[in-house]
């Protein structure tokens, strides 16, 4: 064996069939150029992942078919794999074709088709559990590539151990077209579940995973190869577009690179940034507006949104009332300038009571409340609707996962907006990457003040956070991972807090159904794969 494989980790757009066609053509004739022998795209490269119902309307499919052979008439000198969506026969595969000598000579379908969590793909698809190599032949000689799509290397839950089944047939090398969502420690699972098939096989393996933000998910690239001793023979970037080459000689890398750096706070920060830009991008924006109180969460929000836009693209807006303190006030504009946004100051009191004054007869003989602190929110949230509408941007929410699991936000209020893009962190996460940027900045553009201070939505007279987030903080991630409530309590020492937050999280459900998507980062988000009933009585 004696191949030079190039990983197209490629940004492609969900629906963009054209699109996709000319970065896969483009990227066939590079590797070409680079005189690679085989060039591995990820999963659905051409139309991009997921492509959810889309895959229900025929134009969409048959979109599919032509622009695959387009690519084809291209592919000379070189074997490309590219992802696709296919029908044959009234039913719909998720397939790569095996193009060589301009005509696509086979098809291999996804064996193992996810459905949990953020995935559903029985609910498009068919499978088969037969994985067979394919025959090609590369400067004068045969070789049998085992290909795999993405699922089939997580084959614990499945009937069919695909890696397995395509060794035990002569296959002499894997190659995985992938579209796996970034998590927190996702690439370090990746690693060392590929090169356990590795050493348990004997035979080099090539991952190739999506790049690129889709609403809420975020895909980190991240690609890489192992040798058939488990050496690192490729390494792609986090969540950077590239394309990359390995070369494996007898089932060994010719070139062996060092294990990589897996730091989670940076492929953290570079999967948010990324999936952030993208979901701009893609939609058709380019600025966003942010309400910024002088908290951490607005601060962390406002300068992710700086660095994914640039600060020309990035409007920031304190919105005081006569609950605000002097030092919110001040550490909001200190981040503007911190971070060279546009910013301005607009009270919301005049507003705020207008609205109690045509509510006076509606509110009378009642004290202040709920609805008197959510007013003001909501007030905000038209102001920043309003802006946003004017500048043809994009509202960011600034909520974080413990608040918003808790409904510690405002409908309409807070909760307006576009994307939430740290709605996946929990409280002490935005207060570890907060720090993790001002360390790399190496001054504090998120003012200190504003990491220091108690948290407080400063909607009435002396309010503080009522939640001790240090503990909270982990139960709601624990609950939410569904974690016995036995051991909950044993390892809080305290049921009443533990039903009670419980309690919190499943009566504001309503709140996340109508919330802004967020971008997922972790193994259980709110959004697509979290499914609860609105209604919810269980204790």
């Amino acid at each position: 064996m004696d191949l030079k494989i190039a990983l197209a980790q490629i940004n492609f757009t969900v629906g963009d069939v054209s699109g996709n066609a000319v970065k896969i053509i483009e990227a066939i004739l590079n590797a070409k150029k680079e005189q690679a022998d085989i060039i591995l795209f990820p999963e659905l490269a051409l139309c991009g992942y997921p492509p959810l119902d889309l895959v229900l309307e025929k134009e969409f499919v048959t979109a599919n078919k032509e622009k695959i052979s387009e690519i084809a008439v291209h592919v000379h000198d070189i074997v490309a794999i590219v992802g696709l969506i296919r029908e044959d026969k009234g039913k719909l595969w998720n397939d790569v074709a095996i193009i060589q000598d301009g005509k696509i000579i086979e098809y291999v379908h996804k064996i193992n088709l996810p459905t949990y969590d953020i995935f559903d793909e029985l609910r498009y698809f068919n499978y088969i559990n037969n994985p067979e190599p394919v025959n090609v032949k590369i400067k004068g000689r045969n070789y049998r590539l085992g290909i795999e799509i993405c699922e089939d290397l997580w084959d614990d839950r499945y009937e069919t151990k695909v890696t397995r089944e395509l060794a035990k047939k002569g296959a002499e090398i894997i190659l995985n077209a992938s579209a796996s969502p970034y998590q927190v420690d996702k690439i370090k699972q990746r690693i060392a579940l590929v090169r356990e098939k590795v050493l348990e096989n004997k035979i080099p393996f090539v991952y190739v995973n999506l790049i690129g933000g889709q609403d809420e998910l975020i895909f980190d690239g991240n690609s890489f190869a192992l040798d058939k001793d488990g050496n690192v023979a490729a390494f792609m970037p986090a969540s950077e577009e590239a394309i990359g080459y390995c070369e494996i000689k007898n089932g060994k890398a010719v070139n062996i690179l060092p294990e990589p750096p897996l730091s989670d706070i940076k492929g953290l920060h570079a999967a948010l940034l990324l999936g952030i830009r993208d979901y701009f991008h893609k939609s058709g924006f380019k600025d966003a507006v942010i309400g910024l109180s002088g908290g951490i969460d607005s601060a962390l929000v406002a300068t992710l949104a700086t660095e994914a836009l640039g600060a020309d693209h990035v409007s920031g807006f304190a919105m005081p009332s006569k609950f605000s303190s002097d030092h919110s006030l001040k550490d909001a504009e200190q981040l503007a300038n911190n971070l060279g946004i546009h910013f301005d100051t607009i009270s919301v009191e005049p507003m705020y009571e207008s609205f109690l004054g045509s509510l006076e007869k509606q509110f009378a003989g009642t004290s202040f409340g709920l609805a008197e602190e959510n007013l003001q929110a909501r007030v905000r949230g038209t102001i920043l609707m309003s802006i946003a509408n004017k500048k043809k941007a994009l509202v960011l929410t600034t909520g974080n996962k413990t608040e918003i699991a808790l409904g510690y936000c405002t409908l309409y209020g807070d909760m307006c907006g576009a994307l939430g893009p740290i709605s996946d962190l929990n409280k002490l996460d935005v207060y570890r990457l907060a720090r993790y940027l001002n360390e790399q900045y190496g001054y504090d553009a998120i003012p200190q003040n504003t990491l220091d201070k108690r948290p407080s939505a400063e909607l009435a007279e002396d309010q503080y956070d009522p939640f001790d987030y240090e503990v909270v903080s982990p139960l709601v991630d624990d609950l939410l991972i569904n974690k016995p409530v036995t051991e909950l309590i044993e390892k809080t020492q305290d049921p009443d807090l533990v039903y009670r937050i419980m309690h919190l999280i499943r009566i504001t459900e309503y709140k996340r159904w109508q919330a802004a998507p967020g971008l997922r980062v972790t193994s259980k988000a709110f959004g697509q794969g979290r499914k609860m009933p609105l209604i919810n009585h269980f204790k």
